[in-house]
């Protein structure tokens, strides 16, 4: 029966040429469309998985009071490792780690920057690396011991063993390779290339060990039958009773690895909000309407060829076949159909995963022989042709045979009507993909036009790394020298980036209150180079060392203090040391460009590594300014290589989820729109063959060709304007809800949606024309001949 369905469909397809490609091109891209976008899933679905004992990792999160609302944070205090594991049963594994960094590798002539975290050996039991060389239980027992990953390993030593070789790291100390793990997987939260021991960190960073300062990470594994809710009443109660004022207000809790990638995110009142897994419930629910639109084209199509098949139908009928032998079989060709589409597919997404690798930054790989893969193919396949073909194939198989045989016309009825509909929800569909696209894109432009309080623009970042942190001022006198650079400020990183203290104090501070003060260390070339604006007060002297006691304030904390803002010569008071602020900086954007700005103060650079900031002249050549800067930098840092990024580059990666939510919305809504419109030009052939008599008659009653194209196109102009009457207001709905997320929004504009639906009518039009002019053109005599 299989083989008779296959050849009767092969046929058929060989009939209906044009037709059949339509059906099968349609269903291929909606097919490989929602296979990229499931390969996408499952690939961060599928995050942390690969861990042993991912079901009983967890992260130390801090829950503290701040301003109206409160703060949740990885930082903890540096001893809470060991209290956690000598006071609070259930605790197998406790481990710190910083929050990781970049070190220079050395071996011979051969130098790489790779990165890394400090951390205590208990990190390798909790997250169960897999040795290939080296032993887990010794790796990490001297401080001047160092596990690298395998492709560190073939990077730094190349081919061969590495284990036992020593490597200088930094340009400073020399460290013995103990150990060489397995890559971990790229869909893992924990990176690294290298891991050294915490031991080493510590001995040099005495201020680690205090209950007041949250500084470090803090991951914990559990004991299978340990429960979270008593372990973290337990850690209440420890962190509680313990010295130091700034643990008072902290709630310390434990946060499993299962919701790490796709929750992890946290509103102003501490409660949990979804993550990247909004994403993902997003891009599922665009497949799904993706393939649905598909499949709505695939019935389209098919019905609107189904008068080519009722003779077929009623010979069938009269010969004896029964309605579930027909239905049976009509559904047998829309799933080898739905088959052929699915291998078309298949080429489609293996020409095609290279580019939608680059653009989701990610390394996919369809593997067939996954069963896993094999399962979700299969069932694309029968729910595409089902799905597709089940609507069809009861139509079809209810024709009347008597009346077919006589040639007469299958009455429409209500088959018409969800015909429409289905072409209604396929447009809808796609006007409200194509809508969310440009709202994201304007959310995006809103955002990176906002008037940020300094200019990124030609600022090159260089980090301060060995000599070059001894040489910093020669540097800067250099950089000046060369008459392409402005301004040169030094720093402790980026102005885009900046801790919080909670802890600062000031005449008429309510006590009681916990306010988030972000803060940087800074020279005077800092104002300059970023083009902030002093509106009160001086900048740092260039002898910062007579600004040692002294801080630089924005607007927004100087209002904080005074209402009035003018603050210069007001004393703020850093764990009881007392600061005097010497000016005040129009309000600039850092950290989070959506939110609002929050207080924000500068203390003098100490010259203890961190960032220049070059600003370059305005119509210097970029390259050879680049140029003189790395000679200058190399003239003064010999033994590091040359690194440095341009700041807009930088600011531009914090729109990273939003630009990749807007290229996929626009990738994803092209192809609903061409698949929609190829449903379009199927509904529009079906009803330019039913009319062909009813046009040549008005024809030759005098009716012009436009008025007959205007006819045609009248059902398909009503159809749109229902599409964009269901489309506008979900599309609100949805990017209302979505835009409702930042602080710092664009507003929802009707020019937006008046446009969108005027182009999809435009386009819709343009699928009608070109088959209602055809229609149209034909002479008269040849649709009335029979007549």
């Amino acid at each position: 029966m299989i083989k008779h369905y296959f050849k009767t469909a092969l046929r058929n397809l060989w009939r209906t040429r044009s037709f059949s490609f339509l059906n099968i091109f349609g269903l291929a891209v909606g097919i490989a469309t929602a296979s990229l976008i499931f390969l996408w899933i499952e690939d961060e679905a599928g995050y942390d998985k690969d861990f042993p004992n991912n079901e009983n990792i967890y992260i130390t999160k801090s829950k503290q009071p701040s301003g109206e609302g409160v703060r949740v944070f990885d930082a903890v205090s540096g001893l809470l490792s060991d209290a956690m594991k000598a006071e609070i049963p259930g605790v197998k594994y406790s481990a710190r780690a910083d929050w990781g960094r970049s070190f220079l590798f050395t071996k011979d002539e051969r130098s790489i920057y790779q990165n890394g975290q400090i951390v205590d050996p208990e990190f390798m039991d909790i997250f169960s690396l897999e040795f290939v060389e080296g032993n887990r239980s010794s790796a990490l027992v001297r401080p001047d011991q160092l596990v690298i990953t395998q492709s560190a390993a073939n990077r730094i030593f190349g081919q061969g063993s590495a284990l036992g070789k020593t490597v200088r790291v930094n340009n400073d100390k020399r460290f013995v390779v103990s150990g060489v793990v397995k890559d971990l997987p790229r869909n893992s939260s924990i990176q690294f290339d290298w891991l050294i021991s915490f031991e080493e960190f510590e001995k040099d960073n005495a201020w680690v060990r205090d209950w007041g300062n949250s500084v470090v990470m803090t991951y914990v594994q559990l004991e299978p039958a340990a429960s979270l809710a008593n372990v973290n009443k337990r850690l209440f109660d420890l962190v509680k009773r313990q010295p130091g004022n700034e643990q008072a207000n902290i709630r310390n809790f434990l946060y499993p690895m299962e919701r790490w990638r796709l929750y992890n995110n946290f509103d102003k009142n501490g409660n949990e909000q979804d993550g990247r897994m909004k994403y993902i419930r997003l891009f599922s629910i665009i497949a799904w309407v993706i393939l649905l639109i598909a499949c709505i084209n695939f019935t389209n199509l098919t019905t609107a060829r189904s008068e080519k098949r009722a003779k077929e139908v009623g010979m069938r009928k009269v010969a004896g076949a029964r309605r579930a032998s027909l239905i049976g079989q009509f559904l047998g060709e829309s799933l080898i159909l739905a088959t052929i589409s699915a291998l078309l597919a298949m080429v489609f997404i293996y020409s095609s995963i290279g580019a939608f690798n680059a653009l989701v930054g990610k390394e996919l790989v369809i593997n067939l022989f996954k069963p896993a893969h094999q399962l979700f193919l299969i069932s694309i396949v029968l729910i595409c042709g089902l799905l597709s073909g089940i609507y069809p194939a009861f139509y079809l198989a209810s024709f009347n045979p008597i009346s077919t045989l006589k040639g007469a016309k299958q009455r429409i009825g209500s088959v018409g009507f969800i015909r429409r509909g289905l072409v209604v929800l396929q447009y809808a569909a796609s006007v409200t993909l194509i809508i969310c696209t440009v709202i994201i894109f304007q959310q995006i432009r809103y955002a990176k036009g906002r008037d940020l309080g300094f200019d990124l623009s030609q600022v090159l970042t260089v980090p301060l790394r060995g000599e070059a942190v001894k040489h910093s001022d020669l540097i800067k006198e250099q950089l000046l020298a060369t008459g392409r650079v402005e301004s040169v400020g030094a720093g402790a990183g980026s102005i885009l980036n900046f801790g919080v203290r909670t802890d600062l104090d000031w005449a008429g501070k309510d006590p009681n209150q916990q306010i988030d003060i972000f803060y940087s260390w800074a020279d005077e070339g800092i104002i300059p180079a970023m083009g902030l604006e002093l509106v009160d007060g001086r900048n740092f002297h260039p002898n910062i060392q007579g600004d040692s006691s002294s801080f630089l304030v924005n607007e927004t904390f100087a209002k904080l203090i005074s209402a009035d803002g003018k603050v210069a010569g007001r004393q703020v008071f850093w764990e009881d040391e007392p600061f005097t602020i010497v000016g005040v900086v129009k309000d600039f954007v850092y950290n989070d460009v959506y939110s609002p700005t929050a207080p924000v103060f500068f203390r003098p650079y100490t010259g203890n590594g961190g960032m220049l900031s070059i600003k370059i002249k305005a119509g210097a050549d970029l390259a050879k300014t680049v140029e003189q800067i790395e000679q200058v930098m190399k003239a003064n840092n010999k033994e590091f290589p040359f690194e440095y990024q341009f700041l807009d580059e930088a600011f531009n990666e914090k729109f990273k989820s939003e630009m990749l939510l807007q290229k996929l919305g626009s990738i994803f809504a092209v192809l609903s729109i061409i698949i929609s419109c190829l449903g379009l030009f199927g509904l529009a052939a079906f009803t330019a063959e039913r009319r062909t008599k009813e046009l040549g008659i008005r024809k030759v009653l005098g009716a012009s060709i436009s008025s007959l194209i205007s006819l045609l196109n009248r059902e398909f102009v009503i159809l749109i304007l229902i599409s964009c009457l269901v489309s506008f207001p979900l599309a609100w709905w949805v990017m209302n809800d979505w835009l409702d997320n930042f602080a710092y929004r664009t507003d929802l504009q009707w020019w937006v949606f008046a446009f969108t639906g005027l182009g999809a009518l435009i386009l819709a039009l343009f699928t009608v024309s070109s088959q209602a002019i055809k229609t149209a053109l034909t002479n008269p005599t040849k649709s009335l001949r029979e007549e």
